[in-house]
C-alpha cells in the first residue's frame, strides 16, 4: 500500500516529538519549582559552607526552546502528515496532489530546523561541559557568576560537590531526562528524512502519471 509507509513515519514523528515535548515540559517544570520554591541548596565546602542559589547567572535556555519547537512542529506535522497520507488512497492518478507538495515544503522546513537545533543543542552542550563550581567563587544569596552554562552541564557539576545526599537523586533522574531529550532529536531528525523522502517519491510517481503502489495501473 503506497500511502502506509508515510502514514506511518509521520505517525512515528508525531510519536516521538509529543515524547520529547514531554521531557522538556518535565525540565522546565522541575526548573521553575527549584527557581521559585527551593531557592537555594546547601553545599558544604571545607572552606565555604554556604547556601548556593539554584541556578548560576549565566545559564542557556535556549535550547530548550528550540528544541521544544521542534517536537510542538513535528507533532502537529505528523499529524497533517497522517492525513495527508490517507487521503493518496483515493485520489486519481492523473491530478497532482497539492496538499502533498505542501507536505513536501512543511518536511523541508522541519529538516532544516530539526538540524540547526541538533547543531545548536549539542554544540552548546560541549562548550559548556567539565566546568567545575568554584567554592572561591560562590557567595550566598547571588547567582554563582561564572562560566556559562545548560541545565544539565549545571547540574552535572553540582553532583560533584558536597550536596546533600537527599538531592542527589532527584538531580540524576532530571540529568537522565535532560539527556535524553537532547538525544531524542536524532532519532526526529532521521524520521524527517525519511518522510521526507517517501513523499518525494511519491510526488514524482504523481508527476508521472503513475499509480500508487496498492493499486494496479490502468491499461
Amino acid at each position: 500500500m503506497a500511502f502506509l509507509p508515510l502514514f506511518l513515519s509521520c505517525a512515528l514523528l508525531s510519536a516521538l516529538s509529543i515524547t520529547n515535548l514531554g521531557l522538556i515540559t518535565s525540565m522546565v517544570s522541575f526548573l521553575h519549582i527549584q527557581k521559585y520554591d527551593v531557592k537555594t541548596y546547601q553545599v558544604n565546602w571545607p572552606d565555604n559552607q554556604l547556601r548556593l542559589t539554584v541556578l548560576p547567572q549565566h545559564i542557556w535556555l535556549d535550547q530548550g526552546h528550540t528544541s521544544n519547537g521542534v517536537a510542538g512542529y513535528g507533532f502537529f506535522l505528523g499529524l497533517f502528515g497522517m492525513f495527508v497520507a490517507w487521503r493518496q488512497r483515493d485520489r486519481d492518478e492523473r491530478r497532482r496532489s497539492k496538499s502533498l507538495m505542501t507536505l513536501i515544503i512543511l518536511l523541508i522546513l522541519a529538516v532544516l530546523f530539526t538540524l540547526s537545533a541538533i547543531v545548536f543543542v549539542f554544540v552548546v552542550t560541549y562548550q559548556t561541559n567539565n566546568q567545575t563550581i568554584e567554592s572561591s567563587i560562590a557567595t550566598f544569596g547571588v547567582k554563582y557568576p561564572a562560566d556559562h552554562w545548560t541545565p544539565e552541564t549545571w547540574y552535572k557539576s553540582l553532583l560533584a560537590q558536597p550536596i546533600d545526599d537527599s538531592l542527589r537523586g532527584a538531580f540524576k533522574m532530571h540529568i537522565h531526562t535532560w539527556e535524553a531529550w537532547r538525544w531524542m532529536l536524532l532519532p526526529i531528525f532521521v524520521v524527517d528524512v525519511v518522510a521526507l523522502g517517501l513523499a518525494v517519491a511519491e510526488m514524482r510517481r504523481q508527476r508521472k502519471g503513475a499509480q500508487p503502489f496498492d493499486y494496479p495501473v490502468e491499461k
